[in-house]
């Protein structure tokens, strides 16, 4: 049997309502009488027990995982207002899916990517052919604090099979850091970092769609604390950034929290651009008392050289970059296509002028598409997995 996807999405503000609604849907659209495995993301606005007992009412006995979102993408639907849910149901001979969880994340985020690598280990044989990976950004709501992927990754690679397809994002509620929530089967959780095993007769790839370029040399990080930068080539980091974009009479501090982006070249330091070589880190706040930027991660410490990036104003990127992966693809039949994108990319926030997942939507039209809002994205950069900003990853999944 082909396997099948089907997809459904609901924004009724009652959550129970809501997740009954979109499993609904997503069993009709792909006309599935038997759920293997279901992929599950709800609005930070929604009550997360309720929303699962709605998705239970349709599907009772299917394995499951997902959490909460910051919004939701499909094939024809694209919303982030806080109440839209999202529900993709498998059914396949061919590709298997298991879940595997670790708590304690908000307590040390390289001891829980340790110990889920190691369950992943324990559990995978040589059939595990990709993995998807979600975990709690935000580690406390006063003050605000997120949980740190790049620990999180770094501890966990070990224990993954060399080169592993593999792609991962941020559970977020909101911009403001509330509470968020992760689900595994009959279980909602929080601080908590989710693994989905996928193995069988089946071919998993990625591809990133940044929207980015360099357009600055290359600068050095010269002091730096966790995930405040503050210098950068022995300046004081604001007046930096001032400086590249024509000084302070013309930039507004303010304006620099969601929209300051470094790259982190991890390709040929002075090769042609490659947006698959770059790692964006973006800043998340500023403190203008110490002129420092605050990042989304605390990998940029003293001594890593990076470039300041600019938003690619046009759509163009987007298609070039899908075309690209269905070339990976050749002699396999994608049957399910999954975007994770960055809140700050949806378009109220991004500073350009088109909804990129709308571009995503019609350069895979005819494989399903779902996906969700993050707060950070993970993939390969350079064969090693990292955490990305302002980032967009889609992967494709094929039978052989």
């Amino acid at each position: 049997m082909k396997t099948k996807v089907g997809i459904g999405h609901s924004n009724q503000t009652d959550s129970y309502l809501a997740g009954k609604e979109a499993a609904s849907k997503a069993k009709a659209n792909g006309q599935i009488d038997r759920a293997d495995f279901a992929l599950i993301f709800c609005g930070g606005k929604h009550n997360p027990k309720q929303f699962l007992q709605g998705v239970n009412e349709i599907l009772p006995d299917c394995e499951k995982a997902g959490g909460t979102s910051f919004g939701i993408i499909t094939d024809s639907f694209i919303g982030y207002d806080g109440f839209e849910v999202g529900v993709t149901i498998f059914s396949s001979d061919k590709i298997k899916f298991e879940v595997v969880k670790q708590g304690g994340l908000n307590l040390n985020e390289a001891k829980a990517g340790e110990e889920l690598g190691k369950k992943i280990q324990a559990i995978a044989g040589d059939d595990l052919k990709g993995l998807m990976v979600f975990y709690d950004s935000s580690k406390q709501q006063s003050p605000p604090m997120l949980n740190f992927a790049t620990p999180l990754f770094a501890s966990m690679e070990p224990y993954l099979p060399a080169g592993l397809p593999c792609v991962g994002g941020g559970f977020l509620a909101d911009m403001m850091l509330s509470e968020c929530y992760q689900i595994v089967n009959n279980e909602v959780m929080t601080q908590h970092v989710i693994a989905i095993m996928i193995s069988g007769d089946c071919v998993m790839e990625s591809t990133i769609l940044h929207g980015c370029h360099p357009c600055s040399d290359y600068l050095t990080i010269t002091k730096s604390e966790g995930p405040v930068i503050f210098e950068i080539d022995g300046s004081p980091a604001i007046a930096k950034v001032q400086e590249l974009l024509g000084g302070a009479d013309q930039v507004d501090v303010k304006d620099f929290a969601m929209n300051v982006t470094f790259g982190v070249n991890r390709g040929d330091k002075f090769g042609e651009f490659k947006e698959s070589d770059f790692a964006n880190r973006l800043a998340l706040a500023v403190d203008e008392e110490h002129q420092a930027l605050i990042m989304f991660e605390p990998d940029l410490t003293a001594g890593t050289e990076v470039q300041l990036m600019r938003r690619n104003l046009e759509p163009d990127y987007v298609q070039g970059e899908i075309q690209n992966l269905k070339r990976k693809m050749e002699g396999s039949s994608p049957v399910f296509s999954f975007y994770i994108n960055c809140g700050g990319r949806a378009r109220p926030f991004s500073g350009v002028d088109f909804e990129d997942a709308e571009q995503v939507q019609h350069a895979v039209a005819g494989i399903p598409l779902s996906g969700f809002y993050s707060g950070v994205e993970v993939a390969r950069v350079g064969g090693v997995l990292q955490p990305l900003d302002w980032t967009g990853v889609l992967c494709f999944l094929a039978e052989k």
